[in-house]
């Protein structure tokens, strides 16, 4: 399968140079070779991650590396996130058969498509789920559900090998990157921020986030989002028309 035929596997902030080199390992037992980290804790390149990936040198050779999350999703349409807590974010959950099944029509439609996993202590927090439009969950023994990093991209690799590739879906209008979402979250924020929406400081970054949730899983194609900058500039020109500035083109 052609590499650009394939989900992006981001790692973020990744604690073990060994665990980076077995993750690569189980993705290519499964045929996936794009790999990216965020802020990898030992940095990168790193000897261990070579001495575990056990000769998946292709992988390793690829990776790419960011310093932020929102760096490594900026190209990419379709962001799932696996976690084995409940999240407080009311993000859709999907078992990892159903997720499989919409990344591989994501892929089909010639979108750019994400899997996160978090760090190996921790998972991914709050922020990091809210730029996902799925979390992607794993049917493990409830009373012990906890999966080591390598092992979470094992079992979303081996659903992936398993699954057949679905026919090419159609979709009207290509789905909005994360960058654009940015932007238009970004002008959103300042609107927000002049008009005294938000009640406190301290209160600002949880509303931000279920604001980003909100729009992320809603999977906005260009032309939505694009009208979305418009209301925007709308109601700038009615209030204060400086406050938003203009329609961002797409």
């Amino acid at each position: 399968m052609a590499i650009n035929s394939q989900p992006v596997i981001i790692l973020v902030e990744p604690q073990l140079g060994e665990n980076i080199g077995m993750c690569a390992r189980a993705m290519l037992n499964c045929g996936l070779q794009r790999l990216r980290l965020v802020n990898p804790r030992q940095g990168w390149p790193n000897k261990a991650a070579t001495a575990t990936a056990a000769d998946a040198d292709i992988v390793l050779k690829e990776i790419e590396v960011f310093v932020t999350l929102d760096e490594a999703l900026n190209d990419c349409q379709r962001v799932f996130a696996t976690t084995a807590r409940d999240r407080s974010l009311n993000v859709p959950q999907l078992n990892v058969t159903d997720a499989v099944v919409e990344v591989k029509e994501g892929i089909a439609r010639d979108e750019m498509v994400a899997i996160l996993f978090g760090p190996e202590a921790s998972g991914l927090d709050n922020d990091a789920v809210a730029r996902a439009d799925n979390l992607l969950r794993f049917p493990t023994n409830p009373d012990f559900s906890s999966l080591n990093l390598a092992q979470a991209v094992l079992l979303f690799g081996w659903e992936w090998r398993r699954l057949e590739d679905p026919p090419t879906i159609s979709l009207k209008g290509d789905l909005s990157t994360r960058e654009e979402v940015d932007v238009f979250l970004s002008r959103l924020e300042d609107a927000l921020d002049r008009k005294g929406f938000f009640p406190t400081p301290e209160m600002k970054p949880h509303i931000l986030r279920t604001l980003r949730s909100l729009f992320t899983k809603t999977r906005m194609v260009k032309p939505e989002l694009q009208l979305l900058h418009g209301v925007l500039s709308a109601l700038a020109r009615e209030g204060d028309p400086g406050s938003v500035g203009d329609a961002v083109e797409q």
